[in-house]
Protein backbone atom coordinates (compact mmCIF):
# COMPACT_ATOMS: atom_id res chain seq x y z
CA UNK A 1 0.00 0.00 0.00
CA UNK A 2 2.78 2.56 0.79
CA UNK A 3 4.02 1.90 -2.93
CA UNK A 4 0.61 2.78 -4.30
CA UNK A 5 0.35 5.67 -1.94
CA UNK A 6 3.75 6.67 -2.82
CA UNK A 7 3.26 6.69 -6.66
CA UNK A 8 -0.40 8.47 -6.20
CA UNK A 9 1.82 11.28 -4.24
CA UNK A 10 4.33 11.44 -6.85
CA UNK A 11 1.98 11.60 -10.00
CA UNK A 12 0.07 14.45 -7.61
CA UNK A 13 2.75 16.38 -7.44
CA UNK A 14 3.67 16.10 -11.43
CA UNK A 15 0.15 16.53 -12.09
CA UNK A 16 0.29 19.98 -10.25
CA UNK A 17 3.37 20.66 -12.11
CA UNK A 18 2.50 19.36 -15.66
CA UNK A 19 -0.76 18.55 -15.84
CA UNK A 20 -2.17 21.75 -17.50
CA UNK A 21 0.50 21.51 -20.15
CA UNK A 22 0.22 18.05 -20.62
CA UNK A 23 -3.72 18.77 -21.50
CA UNK A 24 -2.62 21.44 -23.61
CA UNK A 25 -0.32 18.92 -25.69
CA UNK A 26 -3.22 15.83 -25.48
CA UNK A 27 -5.14 18.53 -27.13
CA UNK A 28 -3.14 18.82 -30.38
CA UNK A 29 -3.62 15.78 -31.85
CA UNK A 30 -7.62 15.81 -30.41
CA UNK A 31 -7.90 19.26 -32.42
CA UNK A 32 -6.16 17.96 -35.34
CA UNK A 33 -8.22 15.03 -35.71
CA UNK A 34 -11.54 17.22 -35.04
CA UNK A 35 -10.01 19.51 -38.02
CA UNK A 36 -9.73 16.72 -40.38
CA UNK A 37 -13.22 15.42 -39.66
CA UNK A 38 -15.02 18.89 -39.91
CA UNK A 39 -12.97 19.89 -42.86
CA UNK A 40 -13.35 16.74 -44.67
CA UNK A 41 -17.42 17.07 -43.84
CA UNK A 42 -17.50 20.59 -45.40
CA UNK A 43 -15.50 19.02 -48.57
CA UNK A 44 -18.31 16.51 -49.10
CA UNK A 45 -20.86 19.43 -48.50
CA UNK A 46 -19.21 21.84 -50.94
CA UNK A 47 -19.33 19.09 -53.49
CA UNK A 48 -23.12 19.10 -53.27
CA UNK A 49 -24.33 22.52 -52.07
CA UNK A 50 -25.56 25.02 -52.35
CA UNK A 51 -27.53 23.95 -55.77
CA UNK A 52 -27.87 27.41 -56.90
CA UNK A 53 -24.87 30.12 -56.39
CA UNK A 54 -24.76 32.19 -52.46
CA UNK A 55 -23.14 34.51 -52.87
CA UNK A 56 -22.45 38.11 -53.79
CA UNK A 57 -20.51 40.29 -56.65
CA UNK A 58 -20.81 37.16 -58.77
CA UNK A 59 -21.22 39.49 -61.87
CA UNK A 60 -18.69 41.92 -61.10
CA UNK A 61 -15.98 40.06 -60.25
CA UNK A 62 -16.74 37.51 -63.05
CA UNK A 63 -14.46 39.31 -65.31
CA UNK A 64 -11.16 38.54 -62.69
CA UNK A 65 -12.50 34.59 -63.01
CA UNK A 66 -13.51 34.45 -59.49
CA UNK A 67 -16.64 35.35 -57.07
CA UNK A 68 -17.33 36.31 -53.54
CA UNK A 69 -19.33 33.13 -53.12
CA UNK A 70 -20.07 29.18 -53.58
CA UNK A 71 -21.99 26.49 -55.47
CA UNK A 72 -21.83 23.44 -54.87
CA UNK A 73 -19.13 21.23 -57.19
CA UNK A 74 -21.75 18.94 -59.71
CA UNK A 75 -24.40 21.83 -59.57
CA UNK A 76 -22.12 24.84 -60.79
CA UNK A 77 -20.48 22.11 -63.59
CA UNK A 78 -23.71 20.19 -63.59
CA UNK A 79 -24.28 20.20 -67.65
CA UNK A 80 -20.02 19.19 -68.30
CA UNK A 81 -20.45 16.52 -65.87
CA UNK A 82 -23.88 14.94 -67.10
CA UNK A 83 -21.72 15.31 -70.55
CA UNK A 84 -19.23 12.78 -69.45
CA UNK A 85 -21.04 10.88 -67.76
CA UNK A 86 -23.86 10.43 -70.98
CA UNK A 87 -21.08 10.39 -72.90
CA UNK A 88 -19.73 7.57 -71.31
CA UNK A 89 -23.57 5.80 -71.24
CA UNK A 90 -23.92 6.13 -74.88
CA UNK A 91 -20.64 5.03 -76.16
CA UNK A 92 -19.46 2.09 -74.01
CA UNK A 93 -22.71 1.40 -71.82
CA UNK A 94 -25.56 1.59 -73.75
CA UNK A 95 -26.75 0.45 -77.49
CA UNK A 96 -29.45 2.27 -78.43
CA UNK A 97 -30.65 0.18 -81.25
CA UNK A 98 -30.21 -2.67 -79.42
CA UNK A 99 -32.45 -1.92 -76.02
CA UNK A 100 -35.11 -0.80 -79.00
CA UNK A 101 -34.93 -4.00 -80.52
CA UNK A 102 -36.37 -5.57 -77.51
CA UNK A 103 -39.53 -3.35 -77.70
CA UNK A 104 -42.27 -5.52 -79.37
CA UNK A 105 -45.00 -3.67 -81.69
CA UNK A 106 -47.49 -5.74 -80.88
CA UNK A 107 -47.13 -5.18 -77.40
CA UNK A 108 -47.27 -1.88 -77.95
CA UNK A 109 -50.49 -1.90 -79.79
CA UNK A 110 -51.70 -3.99 -76.82
CA UNK A 111 -51.06 -0.94 -74.59
CA UNK A 112 -52.74 1.46 -76.52
CA UNK A 113 -55.79 -0.55 -77.47
CA UNK A 114 -57.76 1.27 -73.94
CA UNK A 115 -57.06 4.74 -75.19
CA UNK A 116 -57.15 4.15 -78.81
CA UNK A 117 -60.45 4.15 -79.86
CA UNK A 118 -61.12 7.67 -77.90
CA UNK A 119 -58.52 9.48 -80.23
CA UNK A 120 -59.57 7.85 -83.16
CA UNK A 121 -62.44 9.34 -82.60
CA UNK A 122 -61.62 12.88 -82.03
CA UNK A 123 -59.41 12.56 -85.41
CA UNK A 124 -62.00 11.50 -87.22
CA UNK A 125 -64.43 13.09 -86.10
CA UNK A 126 -62.11 16.97 -86.45
CA UNK A 127 -61.50 15.54 -90.10
CA UNK A 128 -64.93 14.90 -91.12
CA UNK A 129 -66.25 18.10 -89.80
CA UNK A 130 -63.52 19.90 -91.59
CA UNK A 131 -64.01 18.45 -95.32
CA UNK A 132 -67.11 17.16 -95.50
CA UNK A 133 -69.08 18.68 -92.41
CA UNK A 134 -73.03 18.06 -94.16
CA UNK A 135 -72.31 14.28 -94.89
CA UNK A 136 -70.90 13.59 -91.61
CA UNK A 137 -73.68 15.69 -89.65
CA UNK A 138 -76.32 13.92 -91.67
CA UNK A 139 -75.15 10.12 -90.45
CA UNK A 140 -76.75 8.79 -87.42
CA UNK A 141 -74.64 8.45 -83.70
CA UNK A 142 -75.05 4.67 -84.49
CA UNK A 143 -73.20 5.05 -88.17
CA UNK A 144 -70.46 7.63 -86.52
CA UNK A 145 -69.67 4.51 -83.99
CA UNK A 146 -69.34 2.19 -86.55
CA UNK A 147 -67.13 4.09 -88.42
CA UNK A 148 -64.82 4.71 -85.34
CA UNK A 149 -64.88 0.94 -84.60
CA UNK A 150 -63.92 0.33 -87.96
CA UNK A 151 -60.91 2.34 -87.66
CA UNK A 152 -59.87 1.38 -84.80
CA UNK A 153 -59.77 -2.44 -85.79
CA UNK A 154 -58.08 -1.93 -88.85
CA UNK A 155 -55.61 -0.07 -87.07
CA UNK A 156 -53.09 -1.84 -85.41
CA UNK A 157 -51.46 -3.07 -88.21
CA UNK A 158 -50.05 0.41 -89.49
CA UNK A 159 -49.37 1.01 -85.75
CA UNK A 160 -47.04 -1.76 -85.34
CA UNK A 161 -45.48 -1.07 -88.58
CA UNK A 162 -44.99 2.54 -87.60
CA UNK A 163 -43.09 1.44 -84.32
CA UNK A 164 -40.96 -1.12 -86.55
CA UNK A 165 -39.84 2.21 -88.74
CA UNK A 166 -39.47 4.11 -85.53
CA UNK A 167 -37.28 0.81 -83.93
CA UNK A 168 -35.51 1.28 -87.30
CA UNK A 169 -34.60 5.10 -87.35
CA UNK A 170 -34.14 5.33 -83.49
CA UNK A 171 -30.90 7.00 -83.40
CA UNK A 172 -32.24 9.98 -85.69
CA UNK A 173 -35.63 10.29 -84.15
CA UNK A 174 -34.04 10.07 -79.98
CA UNK A 175 -31.01 11.89 -79.20
CA UNK A 176 -30.54 10.37 -75.76
CA UNK A 177 -27.91 11.98 -75.07
CA UNK A 178 -28.96 15.61 -75.38
CA UNK A 179 -32.19 13.98 -73.38
CA UNK A 180 -29.87 13.38 -70.40
CA UNK A 181 -27.99 16.15 -70.21
CA UNK A 182 -30.99 18.32 -70.20
CA UNK A 183 -32.64 16.38 -67.58
CA UNK A 184 -29.51 16.52 -65.46
CA UNK A 185 -28.60 19.95 -66.18
CA UNK A 186 -32.46 21.39 -65.45
CA UNK A 187 -32.90 18.85 -62.17
CA UNK A 188 -29.49 19.52 -60.37
CA UNK A 189 -30.82 17.66 -57.09
CA UNK A 190 -30.66 14.79 -59.50
CA UNK A 191 -27.10 14.97 -60.57
CA UNK A 192 -26.48 15.07 -57.03
CA UNK A 193 -28.36 12.19 -56.24
CA UNK A 194 -26.92 10.29 -59.49
CA UNK A 195 -23.28 10.86 -57.96
CA UNK A 196 -24.60 11.27 -54.04
CA UNK A 197 -25.31 6.94 -54.21
CA UNK A 198 -23.10 5.55 -56.76
CA UNK A 199 -20.46 7.16 -54.43
CA UNK A 200 -22.04 6.91 -50.78
CA UNK A 201 -19.29 4.61 -49.24
CA UNK A 202 -16.43 6.99 -50.46
CA UNK A 203 -18.06 10.13 -49.21
CA UNK A 204 -18.39 8.45 -45.75
CA UNK A 205 -14.81 7.79 -45.92
CA UNK A 206 -13.93 10.76 -46.88
CA UNK A 207 -15.39 11.93 -43.27
CA UNK A 208 -14.40 9.60 -41.34
CA UNK A 209 -10.56 9.50 -42.61
CA UNK A 210 -10.21 12.78 -41.49
CA UNK A 211 -10.38 11.44 -37.87
CA UNK A 212 -7.89 8.60 -38.47
CA UNK A 213 -5.39 10.91 -40.30
CA UNK A 214 -5.95 14.04 -38.28
CA UNK A 215 -5.13 11.84 -35.22
CA UNK A 216 -2.17 10.70 -36.09
CA UNK A 217 -0.49 13.85 -38.24
CA UNK A 218 -1.79 15.40 -34.88
CA UNK A 219 0.37 13.27 -32.97
CA UNK A 220 3.42 14.26 -35.40
CA UNK A 221 2.91 17.70 -34.47
CA UNK A 222 2.33 17.67 -30.99
CA UNK A 223 5.41 15.60 -30.61
CA UNK A 224 7.62 18.47 -33.30
CA UNK A 225 5.94 20.83 -31.45
CA UNK A 226 7.21 19.63 -27.74
CA UNK A 227 10.41 19.76 -29.00
CA UNK A 228 10.28 22.95 -30.48
CA UNK A 229 8.83 25.00 -27.67
CA UNK A 230 10.01 23.14 -24.22
CA UNK A 231 12.95 21.57 -25.40
CA UNK A 232 14.66 23.90 -27.70
CA UNK A 233 12.99 27.18 -26.49
CA UNK A 234 12.60 27.02 -23.04
CA UNK A 235 15.23 24.44 -22.54
CA UNK A 236 17.68 26.98 -23.12
CA UNK A 237 19.14 25.23 -26.65
CA UNK A 238 17.64 28.42 -28.95
CA UNK A 239 15.39 30.97 -26.19
CA UNK A 240 14.85 32.96 -29.66
CA UNK A 241 13.94 30.71 -31.61
CA UNK A 242 10.28 32.45 -33.05
CA UNK A 243 7.53 29.24 -33.07
CA UNK A 244 4.22 31.18 -33.37
CA UNK A 245 4.34 30.02 -36.85
CA UNK A 246 4.29 25.91 -36.26
CA UNK A 247 0.83 25.36 -35.04
CA UNK A 248 -0.51 27.19 -37.68
CA UNK A 249 1.34 25.85 -40.67
CA UNK A 250 1.06 22.58 -39.11
CA UNK A 251 -2.83 22.87 -38.88
CA UNK A 252 -2.30 24.21 -42.45
CA UNK A 253 -0.71 21.05 -43.18
CA UNK A 254 -2.97 18.66 -41.14
CA UNK A 255 -6.28 20.24 -43.07
CA UNK A 256 -4.75 19.75 -46.83
CA UNK A 257 -3.15 16.29 -46.34
CA UNK A 258 -6.13 14.70 -44.67
CA UNK A 259 -8.40 15.51 -47.54
CA UNK A 260 -5.13 14.99 -50.10
CA UNK A 261 -4.94 11.09 -48.38
CA UNK A 262 -8.61 10.73 -48.38
CA UNK A 263 -8.79 11.33 -52.23
CA UNK A 264 -5.74 9.73 -52.85
CA UNK A 265 -6.99 6.85 -51.59
CA UNK A 266 -10.47 6.83 -53.20
CA UNK A 267 -8.94 6.54 -56.51
CA UNK A 268 -5.74 5.67 -56.79
CA UNK A 269 -4.08 3.16 -57.00
CA UNK A 270 -6.14 2.73 -60.19
CA UNK A 271 -5.47 -0.90 -60.34
CA UNK A 272 -4.26 -3.76 -57.11
CA UNK A 273 -0.72 -1.97 -56.52
CA UNK A 274 1.63 -4.07 -54.11
CA UNK A 275 4.39 -1.75 -52.14
CA UNK A 276 6.79 -2.89 -49.97
CA UNK A 277 6.54 -6.77 -51.03
CA UNK A 278 3.34 -6.85 -48.44
CA UNK A 279 0.91 -4.21 -48.61
CA UNK A 280 -1.30 -3.92 -51.41
CA UNK A 281 -3.51 -0.42 -52.25
CA UNK A 282 -6.38 -0.55 -54.65
CA UNK A 283 -8.30 2.64 -55.06
CA UNK A 284 -11.52 2.03 -52.89
CA UNK A 285 -14.20 3.46 -55.22
CA UNK A 286 -12.20 1.04 -57.70
CA UNK A 287 -12.71 -2.01 -55.47
CA UNK A 288 -16.17 -1.43 -55.37
CA UNK A 289 -17.26 -1.60 -58.96
CA UNK A 290 -19.50 -4.30 -58.61
CA UNK A 291 -21.85 -2.49 -55.85
CA UNK A 292 -21.35 0.78 -57.75
CA UNK A 293 -21.88 -0.38 -61.37
CA UNK A 294 -25.53 -2.07 -59.57
CA UNK A 295 -26.03 1.77 -58.00
CA UNK A 296 -25.76 3.57 -61.10
CA UNK A 297 -27.46 1.37 -63.48
CA UNK A 298 -30.53 1.72 -61.19
CA UNK A 299 -30.78 5.36 -60.51
CA UNK A 300 -29.91 5.61 -64.38
CA UNK A 301 -32.92 3.17 -65.21
CA UNK A 302 -35.53 4.70 -62.77
CA UNK A 303 -34.52 8.58 -63.41
CA UNK A 304 -33.02 8.72 -66.57
CA UNK A 305 -33.45 6.03 -68.95
CA UNK A 306 -37.44 5.84 -68.54
CA UNK A 307 -39.76 5.58 -70.99
CA UNK A 308 -41.36 8.30 -69.98
CA UNK A 309 -38.22 10.41 -70.96
CA UNK A 310 -37.57 8.43 -74.16
CA UNK A 311 -41.11 9.37 -75.33
CA UNK A 312 -41.15 12.85 -74.14
CA UNK A 313 -37.76 13.42 -76.21
CA UNK A 314 -39.44 11.66 -78.89
CA UNK A 315 -42.66 13.79 -79.63
CA UNK A 316 -41.38 17.19 -78.27
CA UNK A 317 -37.88 17.00 -78.92
CA UNK A 318 -35.97 18.80 -81.29
CA UNK A 319 -36.31 15.71 -83.63
CA UNK A 320 -39.57 15.48 -83.23
CA UNK A 321 -40.47 16.55 -86.68
CA UNK A 322 -38.81 12.71 -87.99
CA UNK A 323 -41.20 11.19 -85.77
CA UNK A 324 -43.63 13.53 -87.46
CA UNK A 325 -42.70 12.11 -91.25
CA UNK A 326 -42.59 8.38 -89.70
CA UNK A 327 -46.36 9.05 -88.09
CA UNK A 328 -47.27 10.76 -91.20
CA UNK A 329 -46.45 8.03 -93.76
CA UNK A 330 -48.24 5.17 -92.01
CA UNK A 331 -51.40 7.36 -91.56
CA UNK A 332 -51.30 8.15 -94.54
CA UNK A 333 -50.66 4.49 -96.14
CA UNK A 334 -53.85 3.26 -93.60
CA UNK A 335 -56.17 6.04 -95.54
CA UNK A 336 -54.89 4.89 -99.14
CA UNK A 337 -55.39 1.24 -98.09
CA UNK A 338 -58.42 1.89 -96.69
CA UNK A 339 -60.05 3.84 -99.61
CA UNK A 340 -59.20 0.85 -101.36
CA UNK A 341 -60.58 -0.18 -105.03
CA UNK A 342 -62.62 3.15 -104.95
CA UNK A 343 -59.42 5.30 -104.42
CA UNK A 344 -59.54 6.43 -108.34
CA UNK A 345 -63.08 7.91 -107.23
CA UNK A 346 -62.14 9.84 -104.82
CA UNK A 347 -60.71 13.04 -106.12
CA UNK A 348 -64.23 13.07 -108.36
CA UNK A 349 -66.46 12.81 -104.99
CA UNK A 350 -63.92 15.08 -103.00
CA UNK A 351 -61.72 16.72 -105.05
CA UNK A 352 -57.63 16.02 -105.11
CA UNK A 353 -57.19 19.04 -103.46
CA UNK A 354 -59.57 18.34 -99.93
CA UNK A 355 -58.37 14.59 -99.92
CA UNK A 356 -54.25 15.48 -99.97
CA UNK A 357 -55.67 17.99 -97.02
CA UNK A 358 -57.67 15.24 -95.12
CA UNK A 359 -54.79 12.78 -95.33
CA UNK A 360 -52.48 15.76 -94.00
CA UNK A 361 -54.64 16.74 -91.55
CA UNK A 362 -55.43 13.04 -89.68
CA UNK A 363 -52.06 12.61 -89.78
CA UNK A 364 -51.08 15.63 -87.94
CA UNK A 365 -53.99 15.13 -85.58
CA UNK A 366 -52.68 11.41 -85.24
CA UNK A 367 -49.63 13.19 -84.30
CA UNK A 368 -51.12 15.19 -81.77
CA UNK A 369 -52.87 12.47 -80.26
CA UNK A 370 -49.49 10.11 -79.32
CA UNK A 371 -49.04 12.12 -75.80
CA UNK A 372 -52.57 11.40 -74.56
CA UNK A 373 -52.00 7.73 -75.82
CA UNK A 374 -48.44 6.27 -75.13
CA UNK A 375 -48.38 7.23 -71.60
CA UNK A 376 -50.25 3.40 -71.67
CA UNK A 377 -46.91 2.02 -72.96
CA UNK A 378 -44.75 3.30 -70.19
CA UNK A 379 -44.62 0.19 -68.55
CA UNK A 380 -44.16 -2.36 -70.96
CA UNK A 381 -41.34 -0.08 -72.89
CA UNK A 382 -39.25 0.16 -69.48
CA UNK A 383 -39.71 -3.76 -69.09
CA UNK A 384 -38.53 -4.20 -72.65
CA UNK A 385 -35.91 -1.92 -73.12
CA UNK A 386 -34.12 -3.55 -70.10
CA UNK A 387 -31.76 -0.59 -69.62
CA UNK A 388 -31.10 -1.21 -65.75
CA UNK A 389 -29.42 -4.64 -66.69
CA UNK A 390 -27.60 -3.54 -69.68
CA UNK A 391 -25.98 -0.97 -67.77
CA UNK A 392 -24.84 -3.04 -64.99
CA UNK A 393 -23.26 -5.92 -66.72
CA UNK A 394 -21.61 -3.51 -69.01
CA UNK A 395 -20.23 -1.15 -66.52
CA UNK A 396 -19.26 -3.99 -64.22
CA UNK A 397 -17.16 -5.24 -66.98
CA UNK A 398 -15.18 -1.96 -67.78
CA UNK A 399 -11.63 -1.64 -67.55
CA UNK A 400 -10.42 -0.23 -64.07
CA UNK A 401 -9.06 2.84 -65.87
CA UNK A 402 -12.15 3.71 -67.97
CA UNK A 403 -14.32 2.82 -64.35
CA UNK A 404 -12.73 5.60 -62.44
CA UNK A 405 -14.71 8.06 -64.92
CA UNK A 406 -17.59 7.16 -63.19
CA UNK A 407 -17.13 9.67 -60.25
CA UNK A 408 -13.69 11.13 -60.40
CA UNK A 409 -14.81 13.74 -62.66
CA UNK A 410 -16.85 15.07 -59.83
CA UNK A 411 -13.78 16.10 -58.10
CA UNK A 412 -11.07 16.40 -61.01
CA UNK A 413 -11.04 19.45 -62.11
CA UNK A 414 -12.03 20.91 -58.20
CA UNK A 415 -10.48 19.02 -55.89
CA UNK A 416 -7.94 20.98 -55.70
CA UNK A 417 -10.38 23.81 -53.96
CA UNK A 418 -11.70 21.40 -51.22
CA UNK A 419 -7.93 20.16 -50.25
CA UNK A 420 -7.58 24.23 -49.98
CA UNK A 421 -10.53 24.61 -47.64
CA UNK A 422 -9.33 22.13 -45.77
CA UNK A 423 -5.44 23.08 -45.06
CA UNK A 424 -8.02 27.13 -44.73
CA UNK A 425 -9.12 26.19 -42.32
CA UNK A 426 -6.69 23.94 -40.20
CA UNK A 427 -4.50 27.29 -40.39
CA UNK A 428 -7.16 29.28 -38.65
CA UNK A 429 -7.46 26.31 -36.14
CA UNK A 430 -4.17 26.18 -35.58
CA UNK A 431 -3.78 29.85 -35.14
CA UNK A 432 -6.21 30.16 -32.32
CA UNK A 433 -4.32 26.89 -30.37
CA UNK A 434 -1.37 28.86 -30.64
CA UNK A 435 -2.98 32.12 -29.40
CA UNK A 436 -5.50 31.01 -27.20
CA UNK A 437 -4.16 27.83 -25.53
CA UNK A 438 -0.42 28.06 -25.95
CA UNK A 439 -0.11 31.69 -25.76
CA UNK A 440 1.79 32.40 -28.82
CA UNK A 441 2.31 36.00 -29.64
Amino acid sequence: MADISDFAEAFEDWWAANGKLFLKYVSIPIVASLIGYGTNVLAIQMTFLPLEYFGVGEAFFHKWGFSLGWQGIIPSKAEKMARKACKMIMEKLMNLRDVFDRVDPDRIVECLQPVMRRSMERVLNDVALTHAPSVWTSLSFETRDELVTTVCEQSPPYIAAMIDDLKENIEDVLDLEDCLVEKLTEDKALINEVFARCGESEFRFIERSGLYFGFLLGLFQAAIWFVLKEVIKEGGIYPELPTWWFLPAAGALCGYATNWIAMWLIFKPINPTTYCGCVTLHGSFLRRQEQVSEAFALISAQRLLTAENCWERIIFGPQNHKMERIVAKHVKRAIDDQVGFIRPLVPLLVGTEAFLAAKEQAASLVFEEFPSMVHTTYDYTTEAMRAEEQLRTRLQALPCEEFEGVLHPVFEEDEWKLIAVGGLLGLWVGAFQAVFVFGEE
